[in-house]
């Protein structure tokens, strides 16, 4: 008597213990045994929207991950770029920023009959920030190779999707660039202050 529950998001299964809770007689034998939960299959998704078949090897002589593109997996959707000013007035300072943001949206669509876990791994340069709804569920520190490599953090994203399901997942990175502080007149602060 398992049944499988959707809450959230999340798969949750409940076992022997909430049938006992229900007061339905179970037989001797089957409280001694253990329930059997499903093994989710995650499909890992790299920053290019490409799914990797086989990770790395090194001891193999592979330095590479395999990937491969399928478009009926992953695609992107509203890849925007765009860069705003915004000011904020502390005291008698005009305290000003140039902020730049990237966003975009991650399709994903479970071809399987079986529910999946989608692992999105999105690189975020030094000195961004993740400005993503949901948030990562955990950041990684990355040490790229080479002289000139800067250091990289990447943000990790899990996404359930029921068979057939198509989901959605929105990243967006800012990085704000603060600007020279601009002493303000009385006269100036007054007339913001009424506005």
């Amino acid at each position: 008597m398992l049944r499988m529950l959707r809450i959230h998001g999340n798969s949750t299964l409940f076992g022997l213990s909430a049938v006992l809770a229900l007061n339905v007689s179970v037989p001797p034998h089957a409280a001694a045994q253990r329930p059997t939960y499903p093994i989710v299959r995650e499909i890992d998704i790299n920053y290019d929207c490409r799914i990797l078949l086989a990770p790395a090897d090194p001891a193999a002589g592979k330095k590479k991950p395999q990937l491969e593109r399928d478009s009926s997996i992953c695609h992107f959707e509203n890849v925007l770029h765009s860069e705003h000013m915004e000011e904020a007035i502390d005291g008698n300072e005009l305290l000003r920023s140039r902020v730049e943001v990237e966003e975009h949206g991650y399709v994903l669509q479970n071809i399987s009959d079986e529910p999946v876990i989608f692992v999105v791994e999105q690189p975020v340069p030094k000195g961004w920030q993740v400005d993503s709804d949901p948030q990562p569920v955990k950041l990684l520190a990355q040490h790229p190779g080479g002289p000139n490599a800067r250091e990289l953090q990447v943000a990790v994203f899990r996404v359930n999707a029921a068979p057939g399901e198509i989901v959605h997942l929105h990243v967006g990175e800012r990085h704000t660039r603060p600007l020279k502080t601009k002493v303000l007149k009385p006269a100036a602060i007054a007339s913001s202050g009424s506005r």
